[in-house]
């Protein structure tokens, strides 16, 4: 048997990448408890101890897109899913070490394999239950699993739909309430998953969001948890008022002992989710009142033009969180519409792409970094591969337009989906300007914040090209990076992640190979070349990894950049430095 027989990537990784982060800070007192800025970025790597009790804030302008854990994919809403829902296992982040650990979350450990790592078994911690006070059992999981299944809600992350044995042809729960064979109860607390491959990381697949365990003697509905969420975090929903704000409670029924992971400092969480970008900024900054007990989401992170008034004010810098780099934002070509169908023309697009107007309208150099890739600095497989690299990163038009016009692509017209997001529609124009002089024009879909995601992850909705972002969670490989984004065995019709519809044979068989593969050594090798067949074919533009800020009310501890979080802030740690203040 294999214990923990997963590859360590995610730790490793993360503890390489987290050197220069937290290290070599300067403390200040916030309170009672020590706040740290870092000596090489002037913002804040920790915010300070926080207490028990009060309310924390959270001010957006983005609604979440789903309260059922099966449908969202976003980074904020994930970070909200770690409030209000458990899994078998989970990433915990060890802020002055830098360690990022997988471990046991509602599970006792990270499980045991067999030989082949074809199945996987966890025992269940005690103790464990839903907002009501029943108890979490292994039947729970696997209702769970089998929930975030059902066709109608499989639009989130598909982790959990790839690799567990039947999933993809599954109705659902309501459709074939017998279940799954793959997925065993062996008793109230052990339950064993099949994969339909060897799958050594497993562990980290059922750390994502689709697995949370919900209660089926209480599911009637196949769209219940969206509009009824059920908790086995440490808070659930007391009210939620869509377009305008969501407000958490201590679930009184989360036992403390039996979660390591989430320290639950408040007594709730209240997001406001209307804001306008400008008065988020303004609010922060001065921190007056309620607002000292805020923090600004990860959706909306400080716009360039408050960047000065930021770096130049001590007081400021202390309490501004930068996130690490653990994103892509990528343009996506639509291999389905013509003539993005050709890989000549894709190149081209590539060439032409002045990425330097990326960073600028991304907030500059001290905000975003180029992406060579799609791979990121803290995997093992990266390197700064880029073979459309040119000058000062500005492009090569007139290579771009010899190449459209050696494929009969002159003077094409096309439409780009954008997230009505003041950053990602600066992104968006200045490619839009770029391409402008190789004789494409590019109308802007610009699409409201909680659609986005839905439209572009549904083939028949999208349009020619599309700005996004794509993330690492925790799980630092190339399999969580490349996998979903181009293998072309995942293209579904709704919950589509592969949204350049890039579908190669060469390409899907390195990927299928590369996922089983047992050493890690050969993996990373795989992964290095996948990464370079991916940038051959160009089904997409790599454009930045931003590294952006949050700004942190002067009474909120806990805040820091968590690389399982898409390197935001993590609400989970969040707390008041005086809660009686």
């Amino acid at each position: 048997m294999n214990k923990r027989a997963m590859s360590m990537v995610a730790i490793a990784a993360a503890a390489t990448m987290l050197v220069s982060s937290c290290g070599n800070g300067s403390s200040s007192k916030g309170g009672d408890a020590q706040s740290v800025v870092d000596d090489k970025t002037g913002f804040a790597s920790y915010t300070g101890d926080p207490q028990k009790g009060g309310v924390v804030e959270v001010l957006g302008g983005v609604d979440f897109s789903h309260l059922d854990p099966a449908m969202g994919s976003d980074g904020n809403v994930l970070n909200l899913y770690n409030l209000l829902y458990r899994n078998l296992t989970q990433y915990k982040y060890d802020r002055e070490s830098g360690e990022l650990e997988l471990v046991g979350d509602l599970a006792e450990d990270t499980g045991t394999s067999n030989e082949d790592a074809t199945e996987w078994t966890f025992k269940l911690k005690e103790g464990i239950t839903f907002e009501d006070g029943s108890p979490i059992t292994a039947e729970d999981v696997k209702f769970g699993f089998e929930h975030a299944f059902d066709p109608s809600l499989a639009i989130g992350l598909d982790y959990l739909q790839n690799y567990v044995k039947g999933a993809k042809d599954y109705e659902g729960v309501f459709e074939d309430p017998e279940g799954l064979d793959s997925i065993k109860v062996v008793d109230d607390r052990t339950i064993t998953i099949e994969t339909n491959k060897p799958m050594a990381d497993f562990p980290n697949v059922v750390a994502t969001a689709p697995g949370a365990p919900f209660p089926k003697d209480k599911v009637t509905k196949v769209d219940q948890i969206q509009k009824d969420p059920i908790s086995s975090g440490p808070y659930k929903v007391d009210e939620y008022k869509r377009g305008e704000s969501l407000t958490l409670v201590r679930n009184e029924n989360w036992d403390a002992e039996t979660d390591d992971i989430r320290p639950a400092y408040p007594d709730g969480y209240k997001f406001t989710v209307s804001l306008d970008q400008n008065t988020i900024d303004q609010r922060m900054i001065s921190g007056q009142g309620d607002d000292a007990n805020a923090v600004s989401a990860s959706t909306n992170p400080v716009v360039a033009a408050n960047l000065a008034k930021i770096t130049q004010d001590p007081k400021l810098s202390e309490r501004t969180v930068q996130s690490m780099p653990s994103c892509n934002y990528f343009m996506v070509m639509n291999n389905a519409k013509e003539p993005l169908g050709d890989k000549k023309v894709r190149q081209a697009i590539n060439w032409a792409v002045d990425k330097s107007s990326v960073v600028n309208a991304s907030g500059g150099p001290q905000l975003a970094d180029v992406a060579p890739n799609q791979l990121l600095p803290s995997v093992p497989q990266y390197d700064d591969t880029d073979p459309y690299a040119t000058e000062g990163n500005t492009g090569d038009p007139e290579k771009a337009k010899a190449m459209l016009k050696e494929a009969g692509a002159e003077n094409l017209k096309l439409t780009m989906d954008v997230r009505a997001l003041p950053m990602w529609q600066a992104q968006a124009e200045a490619v839009q300007q770029s391409l402008k002089k190789v004789g494409i024009e590019v109308k802007l879909n610009v699409i409201d914040q909680a659609k986005f995601y839905e439209v572009l992850a549904t083939p028949s909705q999208q349009n020619e090209l599309a700005i996004t972002g794509w993330c690492s969670n925790g799980w630092f490989s190339g399999e969580p990076l490349l996998g979903p984004l181009f293998d072309g065995e995942r293209i579904t019709k709704t919950g589509n992640l592969n949204q350049s519809q890039i579908d190669d044979p060469k390409l899907n068989k390195a990927l299928a190979e590369a996922a089983v593969m047992p050493d890690l050594d050969d993996k990373t090798a795989a992964y290095a070349e996948i990464n370079e067949q991916v940038l051959e074919l160009a089904p997409v533009v790599p454009l930045v990894r931003p590294r952006p800020l949050q700004l942190v009310g002067s009474n909120v501890g806990g805040a820091f950049a968590n690389p399982s979080k898409t390197g935001y802030i993590d609400y989970s740690q969040l707390g008041l430095l005086k809660p009686e203040g």
